[in-house]
């Protein structure tokens, strides 16, 4: 697959991707779903920021599209249908999923910024420490809104102490899966392949960023 055509599917897929949260975002207002409405508004502010700021887009890698969509379509699925209520654990696989997305997305970033931020030395194995903490500790903040939206919008997020390890053994078991894979694909080479794009984009755009001198020229004496 050329750039051009990775290209094109990742804005295919962001536009889908920004739809299925429209439709979400709705979907919770209706149910009045707390911590639905936050989280569906959360990804469509990430999404569409940057048009808001008048700044170039930076479209999310395709596999981290493609997650972040069976994510979302797991958990309109969960709630539409009753999956949530009806499937023995439902919730434990789009938990599973969620923290999938959230550790690749972790070390995409990580990765990415060693690759190309000159301050910023480091090996695979300090990666996927990095990448394992930090989704542990959003985890740690999903448990922790669940809890706020069952307190100010009587919600049933949290059916117990049980329920909230459960979701936190598998946030732990997603960012060790992504750490060992990661470590492996970073040390092929395959990382670097799968976000030459994405990392391109950012390097070039933000992280290594073109300052623009909007300082008068004192030789010009029309300055």
């Amino acid at each position: 697959m050329g750039q051009k055509d990775r290209k094109r599917h990742n804005k295919i897929v962001s536009f889908i991707v920004r739809i299925l949260m429209v439709i979400l975002l709705v979907f919770f207002i209706w149910n009045r779903d707390g911590l639905g409405i936050f989280t569906a508004s959360l990804i469509l502010l990430a999404g569409f920021l940057p048009s808001i700021l008048k700044r170039d887009k930076i479209p999310l890698p395709w596999h981290l599209n493609v997650l972040l969509s069976s994510a979302v379509l797991l958990h309109v699925g969960g709630h539409a249908l009753g999956a949530y209520l009806t499937i023995p654990g439902y919730d434990t696989i789009t938990h599973f999923v969620s923290s999938i997305f959230v550790s690749l997305f972790a070390f995409t970033i990580v990765f990415i910024l060693d690759e190309y931020w000159d301050d910023l030395h480091m090996n695979a194995y300090s990666m996927a420490f990095i990448v394992v903490i930090f989704t542990i500790a959003v985890g740690v903040f999903w448990e922790f809104t669940e809890w706020m939206s069952d307190s100010l919008f009587n919600t049933n997020m949290q059916t117990g102490l049980d329920n909230t390890m459960k979701d936190l053994v598998v946030d732990t078991i997603a960012g060790i899966l992504v750490a060992t894979f990661g470590v492996g694909w970073v040390k092929k080479g395959k990382f670097k392949e799968i976000t030459k794009d994405f990392g391109e984009e950012i390097n070039r755009k933000i992280i290594n960023k073109p300052e623009i001198d909007n300082e008068p020229d004192l030789k010009d004496p029309d300055a």
